[in-house]
């Protein structure tokens, strides 16, 4: 592959004077230029004072797995800015186990909930037993989203004795801890934890069905196949638009033939939850909405499309992201790169190439990231 890889290198950039190299170190000299330019694209981002470029940056040395940007990585974790930190987490517990734990242990006392609260979380996966003392005293942290975390991450451990803190986060009469309880739900194993998600899909609040709904992941029990078929023709969108997705993971004709009537709903993010669905099922009905929903007016919907295009199986998705590339919004083009990257393939190069010179930081940083993981794969 890494004979394709050069060769792609160098059909795209024949007019760069730095792959002026001997024929049988061409490919070796392109690709090492191609790396040096996006590490150096990452660098300048990290070190810039836009804190949305950097998170950004960090975000795509994650996505590189690389193990030569751990200290772009640790760099992110010490970040003025919460999100940048939140990345860098992530990134870490993807990529780097042996030093997970330790990031996880200094960012449970970050300034920010949203940090600490995911310290926790991963503290609870990686640390294990070990890690139960360390996380116990955040069941009487001041926020509330951190205190749900602490319980959720107690129970994967085994204390499902914390499980009534989640509950009774139900109960409340804070919307925004109701999701977050749902959310946390979702993360969890166990019958009783089940029987309490599919309770919430009769709830009259439509905003309570939609995260029980995107809470149920890819596991949604078979036996909900009336209820995700009644939700599929909620008046709510965006209800419709999680059942389908739900129904989608079920794997059964009834389900195939539900989703394919939901491929000529009226919203356009159900019709590319159908398209989505069909195709992870391996239909091919319902594939046109993919092209459609690129050319929608809303740049929500666009950008989803972009961003499904990366696993999605269509033999035209290089080309469908080509034309997402050069989307006037930047949030579909962000989301084109991403999906270019998780496409992979010698066709991914040309795209990214191009990317690397898009007039956005932001896309650029990201590109960057994802042609370093496509060079890794390539070696």
């Amino acid at each position: 592959m890494r004979r394709r890889i050069g060769a792609v290198l160098l059909a795209c950039m024949a007019w760069a004077a730095a792959f002026a190299y001997a024929a049988e170190d061409a490919p070796r000299s392109a690709v090492a230029k191609v790396r040096e330019r996006c590490v150096a694209i990452l660098e300048r981002a990290m070190d810039g004072e836009n804190a949305f470029v950097r998170s950004a940056a960090v975000r795509s040395a994650g996505e590189s797995e690389d193990p030569a940007l751990l200290g772009l990585l640790k760099k992110g974790a010490a970040d003025s800015y919460p999100t940048a930190r939140l990345f860098a987490l992530q990134a870490l517990k993807k990529s780097f186990p042996g030093e997970i734990v330790s990031a996880a242990k200094a960012l449970r006392n970050d300034t920010d909930l949203w940090v600490r609260a995911k310290a926790l979380e991963i503290l609870a996966e990686a640390g294990g037993k070990d890690a139960v003392s360390l996380i116990e005293p955040y069941l009487n942290d001041p926020d509330p989203p951190v205190r749900l975390s602490a319980a959720a991450s107690l129970y994967i451990i085994g204390e499902k004795a914390r499980l009534p803190v989640l509950l009774d986060a139900l109960k409340g009469n804070d919307p925004a801890m109701r999701y977050q309880a749902i959310g946390y739900l979702g993360q969890l194993d166990g019958a009783e934890v089940k029987s309490h998600l599919a309770g919430l899909l009769a709830d009259a609040e439509d905003e309570t069905v939609f995260y029980a709904l995107q809470a149920m992941g890819e596991k949604p029990d078979p036996g909900l196949f009336p209820k995700l078929k009644e939700l599929a023709r909620h008046k709510n969108p965006s209800v419709r638009y999680q059942a389908v997705l739900a129904l989608g993971f079920l794997r059964t004709p009834s389900a195939v033939a539900r989703i394919e009537e939901s491929c000529g709903d009226e919203d356009g993010m159900v019709r590319l939850a159908a398209a989505v669905s069909l195709d992870r099922l391996g239909s091919g009905a319902c594939r046109k909405v993919f092209a459609d929903s690129l050319e929608h007016p809303d740049f929500g919907i666009r950008s989803a499309a972009a961003r499904a295009l990366g696993t999605a199986k269509l033999p035209s998705r290089a080309r469908l992201l080509a034309i997402a590339l050069k989307d006037e919004n930047s949030r579909v083009r962000t989301a084109a790169v991403r999906a270019v990257g998780m496409m992979g393939g010698a066709e991914a190069f040309p795209l990214l190439l191009q990317a690397l010179d898009d007039p956005l930081e932001v896309v650029r940083a990201y590109a960057a990231g994802n042609m370093i993981k496509l060079l890794r794969i390539g070696e």
